[in-house]
């Protein structure tokens, strides 16, 4: 994981869809089919739920330490919990999909009152996930389902669209479910359409083709759903400053701003794409000063929210000049955080007390013009960048940009180049295995990927599978792609063999699909 802000806004396509970001396939668990059972390994906190009770309403979360949006989220659930948990509301926080399940526990210890309802693990082969996110054609986090009375799943959606309304009418037991089976069933096959709109719009805008963007963004407004037509707009409002549409673009934050003034993280992420997205040559702080107070006045929000509103004033103030305020909103922001956002915090501070902006945004931009420039095979452009990327960033946090080394070796035929930092990361340890495997992993779906560069793929993948002692089933199944691809099928046949058995969850269900591509004589699509 990258320690991007969480708070930030990552893709046009997320703001977009925003609640199901999955396409529209067909799932056996809908709204309105009765619901799984619960089959967690472990309840972390909280007294366990062995059944669905017939008197009670169940809201099933699923997140994971390691998911940025799920610790936004967390606020708004538990305020939920707080606000109905005395009229028949139980809340489960189904942790899923986790990367390191010992981090669990103290993530909630660290969390406190702002995550007081139950918590549970999921087992080792993601039961929870499978019968439940899987089963639902749900292929991000956090999700949630609400169970109703009957043990009915009556809603599923992002928790953030989860309001106090639908609580109340199914609690209330005047929620109407088969109206709100037809709209899911609508709503996922729209957003697919949408889906497919926005990852053409995003290519037009990488590509800077502005006018052809404009109108794939114009396709998407006419479908857009009107429940979540502040998404579009703010998608609209990065466009615009993207195209450097400033007037225009400031026009649409304000009144979308006006327009939601309880929506204080929406409120937040306005204001600081304000103050530093990068390229932006016009910056209205005080309209971003107005947003960020207003959503430093928004009631109900958590230590969380607050610190990082408090930090984004803090950044539109110190831009203004007004230093000394500024340390005062930062010095609030560090002691309400937790965890790396305190950390990350402190280093902000620092710079503020020292008469320096901090630089993030900046580097955030280096990176994504090194991802662009190296998808469209632009190697002395993504070379200057990294450099200019590597002599911003502290000794200790370089070893990360070994990727785009190797990438750029690789594109510009530096074979041997691109062999020797594989060879290091190897000798590293086994922490810079899954490195090693994304770098091969890369190469092998490529279908233009030259026979020397699949070759020298086939050889990191080897390094990566070496450094795990062979049991790492992503890694497996990544090899066998590079063995299938030069021809030699029973060896490929193999190894997918053992990243089947090694594999959970969802990759089991996937890696054995592969595997019967292999036997078929068939390369399989990627995931």
């Amino acid at each position: 994981m990258n320690h991007n802000r969480i708070k930030r806004i990552l893709t046009l396509f997320t703001l977009a869809v925003g609640v199901i970001s999955c396409p529209a396939q067909a799932a056996p668990l809908k709204v309105g089919d009765p619901a799984p059972q619960l089959q967690p390994a472990k309840w972390v906190k909280g007294e366990p739920v062995k059944e669905f009770a017939r008197d009670k309403v169940y809201v099933v979360e699923f997140w994971a330490t390691w998911c940025g949006p799920c610790r936004v989220s967390i606020p708004h659930l538990n305020a939920l919990h707080d606000r109905f948990k005395n009229k028949g509301l139980v809340v489960i926080g189904q942790d899923v999909w986790e990367m390191q399940p010992g981090a669990v526990a103290p993530f909630v210890k660290e969390m406190g009152t702002n995550m007081t309802y139950r918590i549970a693990l999921d087992t080792t082969d993601g039961v929870m996930a499978r019968t439940w996110m899987e089963a639902a054609g749900q292929s991000g986090i956090p999700a949630a389902f609400i169970v109703d009375q009957r043990g009915i799943v009556a809603w599923i959606g992002h928790p953030t669209e989860l309001n106090e309304s639908i609580l109340e009418g199914i609690l209330a037991g005047t929620f109407d479910v088969a109206k709100a089976a037809d709209a899911y069933t609508r709503r996922r096959a729209l957003d697919e359409k949408l889906r497919v709109l926005l990852t053409e719009f995003n290519r037009l805008v990488e590509n800077e083709k502005w006018a052809d963007a404009e109108r794939a963004l114009d396709e998407a407004g006419k479908i857009w759903p009107e429940e979540h037509r502040k998404n579009f707009e703010l998608t609209r409002f990065e466009f615009l400053l993207d195209r450097q549409q400033y007037r225009e673009a400031y026009w649409v934050a304000e009144h979308l701003s006006a327009a939601h003034p309880q929506e204080a993280m929406m409120q937040n992420s306005i204001a600081w794409t304000i103050a530093t997205k990068d390229e932006v040559a016009e910056r209205d702080l005080n309209l971003a000063e107005k947003i960020a107070r207003r959503a430093h006045n928004a009631p109900g929000l958590g230590d969380v929210e607050q610190a990082e509103i408090l930090d984004t004033l803090a950044r539109v103030l110190f831009l203004k000049g007004e230093r000394n305020a500024s340390i005062e909103h930062e010095e609030q922001a560090v002691r309400l955080a937790r965890g790396d956002r305190k950390t990350q915090f402190e280093k902000v501070l620092s710079d503020y007390q020292a008469g320096r902006v901090p630089n993030e945004s900046h580097l955030r931009a280096l990176e994504r013009h090194i991802n662009r420039d190296i998808r469209n095979g632009q190697w002395n452009k993504a070379g200057a960048a990294l450099l200019e990327l590597e002599g911003s960033l502290p000794e200790a946090e370089r070893a990360r940009l070994d990727t785009y080394h190797f990438k750029i070796q690789l594109g510009r035929g530096n074979y041997d180049a691109a062999a020797g930092l594989a060879e290091r990361l190897a000798r590293e340890g086994e922490k810079n295995a899954m490195m090693l495997n994304s770098l091969a992993w890369d190469v092998a779906i490529r279908d233009d990927a030259k026979r020397s560069e699949l070759e020298l793929a086939e050889q990191v993948a080897r390094k990566a599978n070496a450094v795990t002692k062979k049991a790492n089933a992503e890694i497996l199944d990544t090899l066998a792609r590079q063995v299938f691809r030069k021809g030699d099928n029973p060896v490929a046949i193999e190894l997918q063999e053992k990243a089947v058995k090694f594999a959970k969850g969802k990759r089991k269900t996937q890696f054995q699909e592969t595997l019967d591509s292999y036997r078929a004589g068939k390369l399989p699509k990627a995931y």
